[in-house]
């Protein structure tokens, strides 16, 4: 099983303001958070995901299975087009 440590943020979105705040550093899985990642994408294409994330398809295929961790710049935008708390996508659980 593939862990790494990274910083992540949770945010709050309020009258279109995006609220960060840094959570510190957390061990993940990365397999299980490429897991919920591609959960999330449900039958988009990757290529399609991918561009929206402004990554390359191969980029995004290594992050859902667990290769590569995602950035904050991603789970961020995940987060919102999702409607997913970013605790979710990186360890499954809500806030």
């Amino acid at each position: 099983m593939a862990y790494a440590y990274i910083e992540y943020a949770i945010y709050e979105c309020k009258s279109q303001e995006i609220f960060i705040a840094m959570a510190g550093k957390s061990k993940v899985d990365l397999t299980a958070v490429g897991s919920r990642i591609k959960k999330l994408r449900g039958t988009m294409l990757q290529e399609e995901l991918a561009t929206h994330l402004d990554v390359s398809q191969g980029h995004l295929s290594k992050i859902e299975r667990g290769k590569i961790a995602p950035s904050l710049e991603m789970l961020i935008l995940l987060s919102v087009r999702f409607h997913k708390t970013i605790d979710w996508i990186l360890r499954g659980e809500e806030r």
